[in-house]
């Protein structure tokens, strides 16, 4: 009985470094179908724009635009941007100054602490987040299909983008409120409200 024992936790283990190996080739199409991953690291600031066609992983300090439209930006708990980020997927940890424009969704995480306009069509909020600013969740919102419908992106386009957040398209000047998380579900559900009108 102890000798099957034995090899039966020999066939687990063996069974087990078979599984590493086979599944680690199903995660190999997903990194190939995308582009390797840059780290601005904890005790780098960066002062300018940032233009990516890779994941991008900010735990310092940015000062300019973030545009990564294909990919996904993760900002770490002490990473600090102010800026505008323009990217496909967003996560939040640390404090952003600036404005959100997500083609998919925005995730707000425990702990970070965002100022300004998100425009996303998916926006998580996790409890003990802080957010103080205005919440665009159309996905047919005109400066989300003018950003990710462009082809190219040049200088021009830059300080159009960094501005256009903050005006509205009838040409009216922008909302500005300031609200606490739970407000911002109530200011969601009447904003909502008013684009189905």
């Amino acid at each position: 009985m102890f000798n099957k024992a034995k090899n039966a936790s020999s066939e687990n283990k063996s069974a087990t470094l078979i599984a590493k190996p086979h599944s680690s080739p199903q995660h190999s199409p997903v990194n190939n179908a995308r582009s390797s991953l840059s780290v601005i690291g904890s005790n780098t600031q960066v002062e300018g724009d940032i233009n990516s066609d890779e994941d991008l992983t900010v735990e310092g300090r940015v000062s300019g635009i973030i545009t990564c439209k294909q990919h996904t930006v993760t900002l770490g708990a002490n990473g600090y941007i102010k800026g505008d980020i323009f990217a496909h997927t967003l996560h939040v940890s640390g404090e952003v100054k600036g404005n959100l424009v997500v083609l998919h969704r925005a995730t707000i995480h425990k702990g970070a602490h965002v100022s300004g306009t998100i425009i996303a069509p998916c926006l998580v909020l996790e409890d003990g987040s802080a957010f103080h600013g205005t919440i665009d969740m159309n996905p047919d919102n005109e400066i989300l299909q003018s950003t990710f419908n462009q082809s190219t992106f040049n200088d021009n386009s830059v300080s159009a983008k960094k501005s256009s957040p903050l005006s509205s398209t009838d040409g009216a000047p922008p909302k500005k409120s300031t609200t606490d998380k739970p407000a911002a579900t109530k200011s969601q559900a009447a904003q909502h409200d008013q684009t189905e009108a």
